[in-house]
């Protein structure tokens, strides 16, 4: 690999990074380009990576990120090792994972049918503070009358976001699998929602169908991106048939990047005197 593009943020440690990394590259005679790049290296956290693949996942060629970010769950290298960088690329000495995208088809209440894609998770909810209701289907069956804040339907990687922290289950990323999960499901006497997280298999389809939306606020958003300015009245989330490619330095193990990432949050890095929460693009050759 010798076609490199760089994507970044713009925090100052990112920068300094990226010009270290791009001098490097440079002396090592890759090609710094947008033009049919055969990898996209990232420098920042995991906003900066789910931006990059946001934006070029088109391109389906692999990324590789270098963590300047506080978290760090897809990001292949740390700064201390970017002189890794060309031996890595060069002689592909590598790791790969593959990671599955949600195809989420919305259509607004003007008629408009709009196509994303999504890493991490599809959110719906309303904009306004009220209770969404919405029929949910499985594979064309009808499954649930929902009323509640809304919906995450995550993507195995994606249940280490938002739906955890709504109590939704960690997924192994190997598992073909996603998982639909609740947000403040109202269950009274008459209300009867899904209260649980629930896990389908890869090969299943879900359409949500929001009740009265032409009245009702309910918006979509897709890793943080919302779909559409119009409201939208029926979402159907698969996953996609495309993946995205991570390449890491080393094999990694999901159990421990689970207990490094979520469960002890890298807490080292917060009793450091000095140390500053970092904040969430590139000079080419071409």
């Amino acid at each position: 690999m010798k076609r490199v593009f760089v994507y970044n943020n713009r925090v100052q440690e990112s920068l300094e990074v990226k010009t270290k990394v791009m001098n490097m590259l440079r002396k090592n005679r890759f090609i710094l380009t947008k033009k049919n790049p055969e990898v996209i290296l990232v420098i920042g956290g995991d906003g900066t990576m789910l931006s990059a693949i946001r934006s070029l996942g088109d391109l389906e060629i692999p990324f590789l990120g270098v963590n300047t970010g506080s978290l760090g769950f897809l990001p292949g290298l740390l700064p201390n090792e970017i002189d890794k960088l060309p031996k890595l690329l060069g002689e592909e000495q590598y790791f790969s994972d593959s990671f599955p995208l949600l195809e989420v088809k919305s259509l607004t209440v003007k008629g408009k049918e709009v196509t994303n894609y999504a890493f991490n998770e599809m959110i719906i909810k309303h904009y306004n503070p009220r209770l969404m209701e919405a029929h949910i289907y499985i594979n064309g069956r009808p499954f649930n009358y929902f009323t509640g804040d809304g919906l995450i339907v995550s993507t195995p990687i994606g249940t280490t976001g938002y739906a955890i922290w709504a109590g939704g289950a960690a997924i192994h990323s190997e598992l073909d699998v996603f998982q639909i999960t609740p947000l403040q499901p109202n269950d009274n006497r008459i209300n009867r929602p899904l209260k649980n997280s629930l896990v389908l298999p890869a090969d299943s389809e879900i359409l949500i169908k929001v009740v009265l939306a032409h009245r009702r606020s309910a918006m979509v958003a897709c890793d943080g991106v919302v779909v559409s300015e119009d409201h939208v009245q029926d979402v159907c989330i698969r996953l996609a048939d495309r993946r995205v490619k991570i390449l890491r330095a080393g094999k990694s193990s999901y159990f421990d990047l689970y207990r490094n990432k979520i469960i002890d949050k890298n807490i080292y890095r917060y009793l450091q005197e000095g140390d500053e929460e970092p904040e969430d693009e590139d000079t080419m050759d071409e």
